[in-house]
């Protein structure tokens, strides 16, 4: 079975608002609810669990839950300080199904399409661990003082990573876990994995698929839903 977490634990404080950026409008209805609309319709996708920031339980609630009326979402949990936390206090709830699967994505991006999951749970059913991601078209320069150019990275083996990701579920509670025990804090979930020695494999993503972090991305994010509806 695939389960969904989705991370919408984040204050939001980038995008200058007084409401946090997941309960933000975009084309008249909150961000969050437009991502979880791809997963409740996903064939893919059993079960969801969000993670919420407990300030903001009323406004998930009745802002998301009850009004859009989700039947795949069968709870939802309190986040913690930081994502990693958050990810944990929801793999939690899914420790004892060690043989299933989940994906694990920003509630903040709301342009996921159905290919970028099927890709997932394609890759994840085979390799256990995957990563969506896109290979990164920029010049990426490297500085230890953020001054002067100490080197110029070959692009051809730089992925911009994405979410969703993906896991068995006993191998991302391992490196949560372990993580948790030694105090490392990593900036994705397949971080996580990767420092215990195992092998994440890439699955496309798209440019489409941004996470909504300033209020300039907020506008841009409008404008391709517009497109997409046309």
């Amino acid at each position: 079975m695939f389960f969904a977490i989705i991370v919408a634990a984040g204050k939001g404080e980038r995008v200058n608002s007084l409401i946090p950026k997941q309960y933000l409008p975009l084309l008249g209805k909150p961000i969050l609810a437009h991502t979880l609309d791809i997963f409740e319709k996903s064939p893919w996708i059993g079960e969801i669990i969000v993670v919420i920031n407990p300030l903001h339980e009323e406004i998930f609630k009745k802002e998301v839950w009850e009004k859009y009326g989700y039947r795949k979402i069968k709870k939802y949990v309190s986040g913690g300080e930081t994502r990693q936390d958050s990810v944990y206090c929801g793999v939690r709830e899914l420790k004892d199904k060690s043989a299933d699967f989940v994906l694990i994505h920003d509630g903040v991006r709301p342009l996921v399409d159905e290919k970028i999951l099927e890709r997932c749970v394609e890759g994840v059913t085979k390799f256990e661990a995957v990563c969506c991601a896109l290979p990164c078209a920029d010049t990426i320069k490297r500085s230890l003082d953020g001054e002067i150019i100490d080197e110029t990275l070959d692009r051809q083996k730089i992925w911009r990573a994405q979410t969703p990701q993906a896991f068995r579920i006993s191998l991302i509670w391992e490196a949560l876990e372990k993580a948790k025990e030694e105090g490392f804090q990593g900036t994705d979930d397949s971080s996580l994995v990767e420092r215990m020695g195992k092998s994440v494999h890439l699955v496309l993503g798209s440019e489409d698929n941004l996470k909504i972090t300033t209020p300039q991305d907020l506008i841009l994010a409008e404008g391709l839903l517009r497109w997409r509806k046309k």
